[in-house]
């Protein structure tokens, strides 16, 4: 686990990933990796880019503890009910999607993300004056491509493009105040951020 301290808003980040499998068509061709304007060596050959454009993180719940006491508090939640999400694609696509984000990107994306009922998120600590709330959900990317094709050494696009939303990672957002009260007497206080990858 990586921990780092930082001045500005408390905020931790936590990454998971899912070993959900993409439900890929095991006969769909696999792609080829190239960029408009790139270069090529097969005359005539076949190729698709690939490229994320936006990312946004859609909150599927979310935990609140104030700390009002002495010593640190528990932030946690214990999942009661399943999320799934899936991407969504539109466009022209006759090959391995899945397999072009691997090979442009990570091994690591998958069509599909799953929280499980059960599931415990954190503990997270909450210190004496802070509220913290924990928020989980999925990191959801926009991606945009096009089918290439191989002239004269270079990728054309070849006019037929595609687009959707993947996925990336479950996610989890926890963010920390200070409470009304030690506002008032200690002023802004000051800030820290926290980040963890797991």
């Amino acid at each position: 686990m990586k921990k780092t301290l930082l001045s500005g808003s408390i905020a931790a980040l936590v990454t998971m990933s899912s070993l959900a499998v993409a439900p890929m068509a095991e006969a769909a061709p696999a792609p080829t990796p190239g960029t408009v304007g790139g270069t090529c060596s097969v005359e005539g050959q076949s190729g698709q880019s690939l490229k994320i454009t936006g990312s946004k993180f859609e909150v599927e719940g979310t935990a609140t503890v104030a700390n009002y006491g002495d010593t640190d508090l528990p932030l946690t939640q214990t999942l009661k009910e399943g999320k799934t999400k899936s991407w969504n694609v539109g466009g022209s696509v006759d090959f391995d999607l899945l397999k072009l984000f691997h090979v442009t990107f990570s091994a690591g994306y998958q069509s599909t993300q799953t929280w499980e009922v059960g599931q415990t998120l954190g503990p997270y600590p909450v210190k004496p004056g802070y509220t913290g709330v924990l928020e989980y959900g999925f990191l959801n990317q926009s991606f945009e491509g096009t089918h290439l094709t191989c002239k004269g050494g270079k990728w054309i696009d070849a006019g037929r493009p595609y687009w959707g939303t993947i996925p990336k990672e479950r996610h989890i957002r926890v963010s920390m105040r200070a409470n009304e009260a030690d506002r008032s007497v200690d002023g802004a206080a000051p800030a820290q951020v926290k980040e963890y990858a797991v």
